[in-house]
């Protein structure tokens, strides 16, 4: 009679270890899953943004640098050499007084 509650007890020691043994192949795989996802190039690329850009400093620098990089390209494109007329005139030199104040740091005209 021993023998057979050694042998259930075998048996059952055996189904609790191929339990934990496909329990933890299942966390191995997902943990590779989430590794090959971290290291994929689009979300290392993405993730390194993120940080970057989450800056406040960084913030105020890259719209500082964007608001200075489309004042100059209307500057540099001679958009406002198309207004002629008196009246277009005053609306381009205003439009370049007010690029001006965006952009204090660098001068419009080259």
């Amino acid at each position: 009679m021993k023998t057979i509650n050694k042998m259930d007890l075998l048996v059952q020691r055996i189904i609790a270890l191929e339990n934990k043994q496909a329990l933890e192949l299942h966390l191995i795989k997902r943990e590779f899953h989430d590794t090959v996802e971290h290291l994929n190039p689009l979300n290392f690329l993405k993730n390194t943004f993120k940080g970057f850009i989450t800056s406040p400093d960084t913030k105020s620098h890259l719209l500082h640098n964007t608001i200075d990089l489309a004042t100059h390209f209307i500057a540099k494109n001679r958009v406002l050499s198309f207004f002629e007329k008196p009246i277009k005139n005053i609306l381009g030199n205003t439009l370049m007084f007010i690029l001006n104040k965006i952009s204090p740091k660098k001068s419009l005209r080259s």
